[in-house]
């Protein structure tokens, strides 16, 4: 099946990144591959990653949320991806899920699974501090 979504992707001829698009692909395939790999594995964190920021002993609730923390983390981004691959396929990779402009090309090199342009981004963050004072 793999074989068959790599001959959709290069074959993309409208995209704006036909030329990269299965560079892109790559990419993606490569960052998911890992964040499973992450997820799978179900590995506490190293105890060094847990030690508070006093550098007290953390209490073993403490921890276990610091382990749901980044496994929550990990699926998110594992769903960003799979977004990202969804919309590689089908046309709309490049494009800010809220306003429909491109999405800068240093912005999609820096994160291919970007959904949302700069100032999209931006809002959504200014609203989820201001919710969050």
């Amino acid at each position: 099946m793999e074989g068959m979504l790599l001959q959709t992707v290069e074959a993309l001829g409208d995209s704006p990144f036909a030329g990269t698009a299965g560079e892109f692909w790559e990419l993606l395939q490569a960052e998911k591959e890992e964040v499973s790999r992450d997820i799978l594995s179900e590995r506490p964190l190293r105890h060094e990653d847990a030690v508070a920021v006093n550098e007290s002993e953390p209490s073993e609730e403490s921890t276990r949320e610091i382990e749901w923390h980044y496994r929550e983390t990990l699926e998110d981004r594992l769903r960003a991806i799979n977004d990202a691959q969804d919309r590689l396929m089908d046309g709309g990779f490049g494009k800010c899920i809220e306003c429909s402009e491109q999405i800068g090309g240093k912005r999609l090199v820096a994160d291919p699974a970007a959904s949302l342009c700069f100032a999209c981004a931006q809002l959504a963050e200014d609203e989820f501090f201001s919710r969050t004072l």
